[in-house]
């Protein structure tokens, strides 16, 4: 299965230099899946093959609460590192992997939620709020459509 055929992935995220990375390998996603304890659905990793990790392109989608995609890289600022800051230090649930970070500097994130899962696998996207008691909200069936409302300003 395609991902992301009728996006501009390039478009809606930029590159910079905190959430940004080197193409990764085999070995880092392996990692990365173990050290997180969680597999990387297919789309996920389709979206880091066009880009790993990136910032939102606010000159185009200056509406967007969505901040950043995390990239895998076990730098600061990686999926690894920001799994950890969040799960850990946060407390947010473990109900899947915190991949977008928002606007309000981690008082609320984006996550696949693996509790649901399509029929492909994917694991739906939540807006989870840490400042109120983690609330979980659903955004989207998937990351596909996630950023597909994005790409088209509609509301998440």
């Amino acid at each position: 299965m395609a991902y992301f055929e009728n996006l501009d992935i390039k478009k809606l995220l930029e590159e910079d230099e905190y959430y940004s990375f080197p193409a990764f390998t085999d070995k880092d996603l392996e990692e990365t899946e173990i050290t997180i304890g969680w597999k990387l659905p297919k789309s996920y990793i389709a979206l880091l093959k066009i880009q790993n990790g990136g910032s939102i392109n606010y000159d185009e989608f200056d509406e967007c609460w969505l901040s950043a995609i995390y990239g895998i890289s076990s730098s600061e600022g990686g999926l690894t590192d920001m799994f950890d800051n969040w799960i850990n230090e946060w407390e947010y649930p473990n109900i899947g992997i915190p991949f977008g970070e928002t606007q309000s500097a981690g008082h609320d994130m984006y996550f696949m939620d693996f509790s649901v899962v399509d029929e492909n696998g994917e694991p739906r996207i939540v807006h989870i709020d840490n400042e109120a008691d983690n609330a979980i909200d659903v955004v989207a069936d998937n990351l596909e459509d996630f950023l597909t409302k994005i790409y088209n300003h509609e509301d998440v």
